[in-house]
Order: structure tokens, then sequence, then C-alpha cells
């Protein structure tokens, strides 16, 4: 890591540099289509996680199986959106993310139309497959043209607008989703992606600035595999002990556990290895680590309704409502969590973030009431916004080795699935005592606090991505 961080911000100083090289072609890609095209691919990507959950009933109902079984249409599109996120990445690094990026629209555009047309569950959870493999090109792919294409001086501003637009997505898809649900019917919540899939495509295909260079390296077939396999039996174990499938979730775990040292001697020697030449020996694999704290400190949030139901003694509306502080916190936090990024470089902020989160779960049972819930959301609501946007985000750019940038995000977003997979289940493990509940959700705040306090020596120089 002590190499990493004397070497790592005179690197990004020469991709900068090289990019105002090439005739300024970095400032000339920095137009509002390319931007509108990035965003609105992020917003359909993730979008469409949460649009249908007002629908599982219908859906359910129509496809004659229980609410149990359909909401497998949502964790299956979870689990393959984050096994498609490393390959997408290595696709995007070695072909170039205009092809990449406009496939993936595609791909998602021919997954809704299919999920639309479908009656049976088995053809809906395949449909909710494709539509999760395009999805999983889109926003990693998105967030590395930034990192690439755009102003260093902006960078961090502008990795906060894609993590305020990812939550807009999360907040306006329900609604959306219970909206055409009512009026139109649930085939609708599929029908009215595509037009929007085909939009993207054709904006890709117009304002995607041409690869300045393409690594035409073959796929490593049988590393994307065993890291499809490791990764999805990871997850699929989570969700089974989730759910109370205790047996299959730790046999599952297990399953995967004992796959990645396999890919890991694999992928050490494959000439074309999805992972190229990214070490999880240094500064990157403690920031992968973030993002799986981050993403475990974030869904604590799921366990705040149960809290208010059972130790508050409020309504199921007032439960659910509790969580829009929280919710609105974020919101702020991430777009000015990119800012500040601009300005202090991304490790202050990762501390702060993580140490937001820490003194906001500890404050829920320490006050405990309304007045402990309310200043607790509120501060776990910063520190997620800060811990989720753009700062880790930044960091992974600058911390990934030349042309290996989509790659990377990419697999920040497999980490953080897996956090946000794991978090549930420990959490579970501490009910039905919530104070313990909230004090584990604390020392995740204070783990990814010292983590990023080691990382802090590696950081990037702001404006220098």
């Amino acid at each position: 890591m002590g190499k990493d961080a004397k070497n790592i911000h005179l690197d990004m100083e020469a991709r900068a540099f090289g990019a105002r090289a090439r005739g300024g072609d970095g400032l000339q890609r920095e137009h509002s289509a390319l931007l509108w095209t990035l965003m609105l691919g992020v917003f359909l990507g993730a979008a469409d996680l949460n649009l249908i959950a007002p629908g599982l009933t219908a859906i359910s109902h129509a496809v004659r199986v229980t609410s149990g079984v359909g909401a497998w249409l949502v964790t299956i599109y979870a689990i393959i959106y984050a096994v498609g996120l490393p390959i997408a990445g290595a696709l995007g690094d070695r072909y170039g993310r205009r092809g990449v990026f406009f496939a993936g629209a595609i791909v998602f555009a021919v997954g809704s139309l299919l999920a639309g047309l479908s009656h049976t569950l088995t053809m809906l959870l395949i449909a909710r497959g494709v539509q999760a493999l395009g999805a999983s090109a889109l926003i990693p792919l998105a967030t590395a043209e930034i990192g690439t294409a755009f102003s260093p001086a902006r960078r961090g501003a502008l990795l906060g607008a894609v993590g305020a637009v990812y939550g807009l997505a999360a907040v306006v898809g329900p609604p959306i989703g219970a909206v055409l649900v009512a009026y139109v019917g649930w085939r609708w919540l599929f029908f009215a992606t595509v037009p929007i899939a085909a939009a993207v495509a054709l904006l890709a295909a117009l304002s995607f600035p041409e690869a300045v260079e393409r690594r035409a390296i073959p796929l490593d077939i049988l590393g994307a595999l065993l890291t499809a396999a490791a990764v999805g039996a990871l997850l699929l174990g989570f969700e089974f002990i989730h759910r109370g499938d205790l047996p299959f979730g730790v046999a599952s775990i297990i399953f995967g556990a004992l796959l990645l040292p396999n890919l890991g001697f694999w992928e050490r020697s494959a000439s074309g290895s999805i992972f190229g030449r990214i070490d999880l020996r240094g500064g990157m694999g403690l920031a992968y680590a973030l993002g799986i704290l981050s993403a475990a400190g974030m869904v604590v949030a799921l366990f705040v309704p149960l809290y208010g139901l059972r130790e508050l003694h409020l309504t199921e509306v007032q439960s659910g409502v509790a969580l829009l502080p929280m919710a609105l916190a974020a919101a702020v936090t991430s777009w000015w969590g990119g800012r500040l990024t601009d300005r202090v470089g991304p490790m202050p902020v990762l501390a702060a973030g993580f140490l937001l989160l820490a003194g906001g779960a500890y404050a829920v049972p320490a006050l405990g009431g309304m007045v402990g819930l309310g200043l607790g959301l509120v501060l776990v609501g910063g520190g997620v916004g800060l811990t989720m946007g753009a700062p880790l985000q930044y960091l992974v750019l600058g911390l990934a080795p030349k042309g290996q940038s989509s790659a990377a995000v990419a697999m920040l977003g497999t980490f953080r699935a897996l956090g946000t997979a794991a978090g549930p289940v420990l959490y579970a493990s501490f009910l039905p005592v919530f104070a313990q509940l909230f004090l584990a959700a604390a020392g995740v705040g204070v783990a990814g606090l010292l983590a990023a306090l080691l990382l802090w020596g590696s950081q990037p120089r702001p404006n220098m991505v």
C-alpha cells in the first residue's frame, strides 16, 4: 500500500495530462448530451430494481404463485446484476464503453419486453435475468465514463450527481410502479421501460465518444464463470439465510467461499483475467472493504419499520414515514459530498461518513424514543450519503490501474452487493434485542472509519484523477 501512496497521484496526473494532450479530447466530450445519457442510464438501472415492488402481489396472482415465490423476481434481478457487474466492466475496458453501454441498454429493453409478455413465473424470471444483465452494464460504465471523460475539477460533483440520481430512482420507483399497476396493469411495469432503454441506446450511439484506445484482449471465460458462480453462491446463501432456510444458506456460502481460492489462483495465471492488474492486497482491497461496510451500514434501515412497530408502538404508516429524514439526509450529503471531494479528496469525506454512521446508529438506542430515532436516522442518512456516493467511487477510480477504470468501478458494485446481502443477516442475528442490532450497525461504522484511516495516505489528490 505504501507504493500505492507514493505513485497514485503521479499516475493520475499523467492520465489528466494525457487527456488534455489528445487535442483537448477530454474537454470536448464534456457536453450535456453525454451527461444526460449517463444519468438516464443510471436512473433506468436503479429504478427498475424497485419499480416492480408494488406489483409483486398482482404479478404473483397472475402467474399463480404465492407472494413469497413472486419475491424472487426482485432477488434474481439483484443477484444477476451483481454477477454481471465485473464482466460488464471488463468488457468495457477491453472493447470500449460506448459499445458495451449501448449493448446493455438494448439487452435491458429486450428483457423488459419479454417480461411484459410473460405468462409464467419461469419466463418472468428469465426475463428479469436478461434485464439485470443489461442493467449491469449501465451504472458502472456511466460512472467510469464520468471518471475519465469529464474535467477533473468537476469529477467529484458529477459523481455526487450520479449518487443523487441513484437515490432519486430508488425513492420514485415504488410510487411510479404503484400508479402503473393501479391504472394500466402490472405488465406496464416492464413495457414502460422499453422506450426509455431504447432512448438510452440511441443517445449512447450519438453522444458517447469513440474509444481512444481499445485493448482487444480475449475475455477469460473460465474466470468469468468462476466469478459468477462464487458471487452468485454467496449472494444466494445470504438470501436463503435471510428467508430462514439456514441449511441451504450455509451450504451455498461455503460453496462460494471454496470457489474463491480457485478463482484467485486461476486469475493470477490467466492472460485475459477479468480482474486484469487490479490488486486486492493493497489499497484497492481496503477500498472494496469500505464498499462492503458502506452497504452493510445502509441496510440497517430495513429494520427501522420493525423497530418503530415493536419498540415505539408506531403504526405501519408512521414507521415507514420515519425513514424519510434518513432518505433526505442521504440525498443532501450525497450531492454535497461530491463537491467536497473535489476540494479535500475522498478520504476525509469517507471518514466523516463512517463517523456519522456509527454515531447515528449508536444514538438510536442510547437516546431512545422518537428523539433517538429521529436524530439517529438523520446522522445515519448523512453517513450513507457520504459513504455510498462520490468519495468511494472517486477513490476507486484513482486507485484503478490505467485502462481498467470500468472493471474497478464494476467490482465495487459487486462488493457492495455482498454487503447489502450480508448486512440483514448480521443484524437479524441480534433480534429481538434492537439495542444490540443498532450497536452492531455502529460497529460497522467504526470498522469503516478504521479502514478509511488506514487508507488515508493513499488518497488521490483532488482534481488529479
